[in-house]
């Protein structure tokens, strides 16, 4: 097996979190197993932490089947600690490659798609009434910049950008910053207020006339959350689960699962779970969209 992308274990963010949902005592969990039993690890990049919680607790009241979560700082050091069987699950958020596969040529690797991170850039119910509902990439650029600072200048009312942003490094300013530089390692970090989640992007937004951010596409809501088209060669195209499927709109990666071999017993039961209706729901409520959103849907390969 080559070694060519083994990330030291500092990858990691400390050891698996105490996500495993246990008894109201803590003594045992559903299945008589002791306080602290995990029967499925997962490690996922940073951004996959709200789904790994959110889907601990659930596969945990429904089957009693307990989550252990860690989490890397890359999709290498994800991908890494499953090829090391440190882990029995990994999210990624990119598509395997086949250069990946490579890597690890003894390992049957099974891909299990799970949704689209979808990126939407939101603006203030006031701008979106005054007529405000597309943009271009290049305007979005120069209002990143601070270029721009008034929205009269983009044919808007005569207000003040006021710019949010996510911290360098969070997955919708990763998503974000990818598609408008072409690699995020070359975008600047503006020196405006940084949103620490979605949520809290929306809240802004709320109370900010003028106001735009990055948000995750399942937080656009259409009062106080407005998701701006994009303005492209081929016409305006806005973040929907249609747009996405069909490659139309950019602002996207995958979120995937990936097992070795043909998931079975607490696994399958987890990835069982996250493509259920259930599971998509949970994925969505994390500001993602869900298979609806895969271009081609994909079935899992297994």
């Amino acid at each position: 097996m080559s070694m060519g992308r083994r990330v030291p274990a500092l990858v990691f963010l400390g050891a698996f979190l105490a996500i495993a949902i246990l008894s109201a005592h803590g003594q045992e969990d559903q299945k008589g197993q002791p306080a602290g039993h995990v029967d499925v690890r997962i490690v996922g990049p940073v951004s996959t932490k709200p789904l790994i919680a959110g889907l601990a607790r659930a596969v945990a009241q429904a089957s009693g089947i307990q989550i252990g979560g860690r989490f890397s700082l890359t999709n290498a050091g994800t991908l890494d600690a499953l090829a090391q069987g440190d882990a029995d699950l990994v999210l990624l958020t990119k598509p395997l490659t086949g250069e990946e596969r490579a890597d690890y040529p003894d390992l049957d690797l099974v891909v299990i798609p799970i949704g689209m991170e979808v990126v939407a850039l939101g603006v203030s119910a006031d701008l979106w009434n005054a007529g405000v509902h597309a943009i271009s990439p290049a305007t979005m650029r120069e209002i990143y910049e601070q270029k721009i600072t008034n929205w009269k200048a983009v044919g808007g009312p005569d207000e003040k950008i006021m710019l949010f942003n996510f911290a360098e490094g969070g997955g919708v300013w990763e998503v974000f910053a990818q598609w408008l530089y072409g690699d995020n390692r070359k975008a600047p970090i503006p020196k405006v207020q940084s949103a620490a989640n979605s949520e809290d992007a929306r809240d802004d937004l709320e109370f900010t006339p003028g106001g735009i951010v990055p948000i995750g596409a399942g937080f656009v809501d259409g009062s106080r959350c407005h998701a701006l088209g994009l303005d492209l060669p081929g016409g305006i195209v806005a973040p929907t689960s249609e747009a996405v499927a069909a490659n139309r709109y950019p602002i996207v990666r995958p979120i995937i699962a990936v097992v070795i071999g043909r998931p079975t017993l607490g696994i399958r039961a987890v990835t069982d779970y996250l493509t259920s209706p259930a599971g998509q729901a949970l994925v969505k409520k994390t500001g993602a969209l869900g298979l609806d959103a895969v271009p081609q849907a994909p079935k899992p390969d297994y």
